[in-house]
């Protein structure tokens, strides 16, 4: 950053109106001097030339002092902004390519639906409509799709979901893809005729096999690539802001913008390695990106999320004046706090120099210089001031951008946090719908008992976000687990949340169990994620029940870990810490557990958690005698998890800077 600033500063300084006024009230105030000091030279030839040349070299050291200020000012604003944008197209590819991890995991399951495998093995017209109905029941869970076509290994398309579509066969490479590499699912982004009124599609597909593993089909699901992108951009960018968010493909062209308009998709920006500047129609834009650091080894496709902010937006910054800041201790910015204190020492040595001129004047009875001496000793007094005056307002400035950054931090933790819990809600739910769980709890015996575990061991591989996953059946006994049962349960636990689950009239509909310790998981917190299994749907009465034991502590934490900014070597930033609260401040999941234990509690004051729940507030707190920026937000739920699906189970995250 530093060489990038060094090599554009003289490009970004005419943008940044407040800077350049401090300059040239600087150097008007300079100017000043040396015409004042000019003409001390002319009228105090008694006092010689000692107290005139100290004057000189204090105001060399203020011009250099001048220097160091305006190349500060520059450099902070561009730095907070460039930082910014860093961890903001870092958070929008992460969240991404954290939600397209849950993609290959759902094309692995589905493609091993038994009723899938027994329609593609003979398609007919009779199944067509109980087909249609078991695709629709998917997708009523999994919302983030918009089709899902089934295949057969010649092209005819079999079935799909979206009526608009009539076509009958399909030439997309991705079928002959698939049946050449049977155990592995295609992930394809470009043009495809399974969609063939969108320019380009996001598809993730995979064959379909027999139990004998001859090859059946191939099984399509076709992610709405366009809605989940622009939620997410905009979930980022502020509103009103001037910034602009790209996806950039391998290729270097423009995969999706957040400004059709200025920066169409057709636009090649090409791909960045480094910080940029840019022009686009005459107006410049500085240029920040970030890759995918990958989530538990998938890196999706190869994209790149640029943000464009216009190097014009510099020159009106917000200020954080509600905010209280102590001039005199700016921890978190050191080299203002370095230029604050020179300007001070400058500016004493400065009065002692006038004050021993005002006394050899007096006693060399030359009484004309002392107008001198009280002009100088006002301009010193006028930089100075100008230098304090300049010093805060771009504290806070830099302050109520990294305030914002904190909001930020804390509304993305929450976000992602929502978006994962939201398919363990849709997991345990289509996951009650597997025939040999049904099977296994209409006629109970050892062989559909092997068969129902099996299962759920290759479901718990495929969804690696599970410790372990159970079927009980309505005595909430356990019938078999995907994991060993090392703590020799027979009976789902009594805080499980099985009982509230098997309560429940509806396929639609689950259950969760509070966040406390539990015997599924060796006695520490977690959510327990249930399904009713119903083998007749005709009594409202489930059967049993599918429990899906969730992973909380490494996912809760990789969450927060996720969001905090990084240094150079990719370590959290020290200082930065995050946590995820319930509405009475115990904490959930911690990134400095030693800092915030798990299950101790955040001593914060019940208004702070009623103003989050409208807006996200930001403020100095004390916490244990230590003094932090904190950031507290509230979890609004996604798609229609915990929006309008009944569940409710207020979260806030707190993310926090110690200062």
């Amino acid at each position: 950053m530093q060489f990038f600033f060094e090599h554009h500063k003289n490009h970004l300084k005419p943008h940044m109106s407040g800077v350049l006024q401090y300059e040239q009230k600087l150097t008007e105030l300079d100017s000043w001097w040396s015409k004042v000091t000019l003409i001390g030279k002319i009228n105090s030839l008694r006092l010689g030339s000692t107290i005139l040349d100290s004057m000189d070299q204090t105001k060399k050291r203020f011009t250099e002092l001048q220097q160091i200020l305006i190349d500060n000012l520059l450099l902070e604003q561009t730095k907070k902004t460039l930082l910014t944008d860093k961890a903001c197209s870092q958070i929008a590819i992460d969240v991404l390519i954290r939600n397209l991890f849950e993609r290959t995991a759902d094309i692995g399951f589905l493609a091993t639906d038994s009723q899938i495998r027994s329609f593609l093995a003979e398609p007919c017209v009779e199944a067509v409509d109980a087909m249609q109905q078991h695709l629709a029941n998917y997708v009523s869970y999994y919302s983030v799709y918009q089709d899902v076509v089934l295949v057969s290994p010649d092209g005819q398309i079999q079935l799909r979901l979206a009526p608009s579509q009539t076509q009958k066969y399909s030439r997309d490479p991705l079928v002959q893809q698939c049946l050449q590499q049977p155990q592995q699912f295609s992930e394809t982004f470009r043009y495809s005729d399974l969609q063939p009124e969108q320019k380009q599609s996001l598809i993730y597909a995979q064959a379909v096999l027999s139990e004998q593993g001859s090859a059946l089909g191939v099984l399509c699901l076709c992610f709405k690539f366009d809605d989940e992108i622009t939620t997410i951009f905009n979930n980022l960018l502020p509103e009103h802001s001037q910034s602009i968010l790209l996806l950039q493909s391998e290729d270097g062209s423009t995969v999706f913008s957040s400004d059709i308009e200025l920066l169409p998709p057709q636009h090649t920006a090409g791909r960045q390695q480094q910080l940029g500047l840019r022009k686009v129609e005459s107006r410049d834009y500085l240029l920040s990106f970030a890759q995918t650091q990958g989530y538990q080894g998938y890196f999706g496709p190869a994209w790149q999320t640029q943000i464009w902010t216009p190097v014009k937006s510099l020159s009106n910054q917000p200020k954080s004046a509600q905010q209280e800041l102590d001039i005199n201790n700016l921890k978190l910015f050191p080299e203002l706090f370095h230029i604050h204190r020179s300007s001070l020492q400058v500016n004493d040595e400065l009065s002692l120099i006038v004050l021993n001129g005002v006394i050899s004047a007096a006693r060399n009875d030359a009484v004309e210089f002392v107008p001198v001496l009280d002009a100088i000793r006002g301009i010193g007094k006028e930089i100075h001031q100008v230098f304090s005056h300049s010093v805060e307002e771009l504290a806070h400035t830099v302050l109520h951008s990294q305030l914002e950054e904190l909001v930020m931090l804390a509304r993305q933790a929450l976000d992602i946090m929502d978006r994962n819990l939201y398919e363990r809600a849709n997991d345990c739910r289509w996951w009650a719908h597997n025939k040999k769980f049904q099977q296994l709890l209409r006629q109970p015996d050892s062989e559909k008992q092997q068969e129902a575990a099996k299962e759920l061991t290759y479901i718990n591989d495929l969804y690696t976000v599970y410790s372990n996953i159970y079927l009980y059946d309505k005595t909430q006994r356990i019938l078999c687990c995907a994991r060993d049962n090392t703590e020799q349960l027979q009976q789902m636990p009594d805080n499980s949340g099985s009982a509230d689950c098997l309560l429940l009239n509806s396929p639609h509909q689950y259950a969760v169990s509070d966040f406390e310790p539990s015997a599924l998981y060796q006695q520490q917190s977690t959510y327990i994620y249930h399904a009713p299994v119903f083998t007749d749907t005709t009594t409202g009465k489930a059967q049993g029940g599918i429990a899906l034991v969730f992973d909380s502590a490494p996912q809760f934490s990789a969450m927060l870990l996720d969001i905090l900014p990084k240094n150079e070597q990719g370590e959290v930033k020290a200082d930065f810490s995050a946590c995820f609260i319930d509405e009475k401040g115990a904490i959930l999941a911690s990134s400095a557990t030693e800092l915030w234990p798990t299950g101790h509690s955040m001593p914060l004051p019940d208004e702070l958690f009623c103003s989050a729940k409208q807006h996200p507030v930001s403020q100095r707190v004390t916490l244990h005698g230590q003094s932090y920026w904190l950031a507290l937000a509230y979890s609004k739920g996604y798609r229609e998890y915990k929006t309008c699906d009944g569940y409710d189970n207020p979260l806030y995250c707190c993310a926090l800077l110690h200062c």
